[in-house]
């Protein structure tokens, strides 16, 4: 079965097709309610502050945002033709 895929236009002349990775089914399946409460208590046990909560946020949605501006930009092709890498383009 082929991967799904999607066109982003670096350029009007430069187009990337992107492979989307699949997810096999049935690789996620709902928490029981037995591991539900599990994860309450350890949370409970963690005792976090508001304070503490909404430092992780504001440092959650600034790795978010690096990670979205280094992904936004693609890294840099060689155009058709031009040699790249190894000794004098030999690649």
């Amino acid at each position: 079965m082929p991967h799904p895929s999607i066109t982003v236009a670096v350029d009007a002349q430069l187009h990337w097709v992107v492979r989307v990775p699949e997810v096999p089914v049935g690789a996620t399946r709902a928490p029981s309610t037995a591991q539900l409460g599990c994860l309450c208590a350890e949370l409970d046990a963690m005792a976090v502050t508001p304070d503490e909560a909404a430092r992780a946020d504001i440092m959650v949605a600034a790795i978010t945002r690096a990670v979205m501006e280094f992904l936004s930009e693609p890294p840099e092709l060689p155009f058709i033709g031009e040699p790249f890498g190894g000794e004098g383009g030999t690649d």
